[in-house]
């Protein structure tokens, strides 16, 4: 079944259309966390799996006659590439592959891109045969394929020593999941529609479950920060006033120790002081979430889990 008169099928159509109203909802949430990297990245890897489903669904098609059929067939494999480029990026990235630097970095350009672009620009100026200029153009990009697969299997172990060590083996196995589709695309550039819909997208589903496990354990984390700090606030608060020079001495070091930042320097002044969080927030005119924000960041540098201990830390002798 195709939609619209074109040679879209409704399976891919409904990859599109769910997947794009996922976009749009992250899109939205992610305005409201900004410095949310992992997010960012997940955002790009959806946009560009829906710009090659759409390539793969409309071209190329010779009844549409408007755009030459080699710019068509250029504009799906740009796609496909392009998003196989990314593939490597965003798993070195997220989960901090170092093996795959230089294949997310250099690797992809020098042998997926490099001999795809110079041997198949050449046979189809010397032939014109558009698709045997393809199939051999990915020759090399497919060996390749099972290069990075394989780097990615040994960056995987040693990201995920410590899970496999404890036979936690969800995650490892999500992952080699959700990239095995995409190696075996490269093997099979003449498949139908509906099947490479299938896999690619099966595999996207997986990373998509991985990204949405952990932002849920990140979420419950955050939320258990902050009830921490909101149960010791109500516990008592601290007045850590300076009140002779060498407390202040040791006090001004141990600012300079733990490199804080002149506002999360403001903040500890206002803490030092005695100051509740609201009450911060009201003097700093800020909101109080930016005020815990702070005060988690001042925590983890300082090393302390408590207003008390914080003071203790400041006011100790460096």
């Amino acid at each position: 079944m195709r939609i619209a008169g074109t040679d879209l099928h409704w399976v891919t159509f409904a990859f599109i259309l769910i997947e794009t109203v996922f976009l749009i909802c992250l899109v939205y949430y992610c305005l409201t966390r900004p410095k949310d990297k992992n997010r960012r990245l997940y955002i790009v890897l959806l946009f560009l799996l829906i710009v090659k489903n759409v390539a793969m669904g409309l071209f190329p098609d010779p009844g549409i006659g408007s755009i030459p059929i080699v710019v068509q067939y250029v504009f799906t494999y740009a796609a496909g590439f392009i998003m196989a480029s990314y593939f490597p990026y965003y798993f070195y990235q997220t989960y901090n592959l170092t093996g795959l630097r230089f294949h997310a970095v250099y690797g992809i350009f020098l042998f997926l891109y490099l001999p795809f672009v110079s041997i198949f620009t050449t046979e189809y100026l010397l032939t014109g045969k558009i698709e045997s200029a393809i199939r051999h153009g990915l020759y090399i990009p497919a060996a390749y394929s099972l290069v990075l697969a394989h780097a990615m299997f040994r960056s995987i172990q040693k990201a995920f020593k410590t899970q496999i060590f404890n036979r936690d083996y969800f995650e490892v196995v999500a992952i080699y999941c959700s990239v095995l589709p995409f190696v075996a695309i490269a093997f099979f550039p003449k498949i139908d529609q509906v099947t490479e819909a299938l896999i690619t997208n099966g595999g996207f589903s997986l990373i998509s479950l991985l990204f949405i496990k952990n932002n849920i354990l990140n979420s419950r984390k955050q939320y258990e920060k902050l009830i921490e700090i909101e149960s010791t606030e109500e516990e008592g608060v601290s007045d850590g006033r300076l009140v002779d020079p060498e407390t202040i001495q040791r006090y001004e070091n141990n600012l300079v120790k733990f490199h804080l930042s002149p506002r999360e320097r403001e903040v500890v002044g206002h803490v030092m002081e005695g100051h509740k969080y609201k009450e911060i927030a009201g003097i700093m005119f800020i909101s109080q979430a930016t005020v815990h924000k702070h005060i988690e960041k001042i925590f983890r540098k300082t090393t302390v889990h408590s207003r008390d201990d914080l003071v203790s830390k400041l006011t100790e002798p460096s």
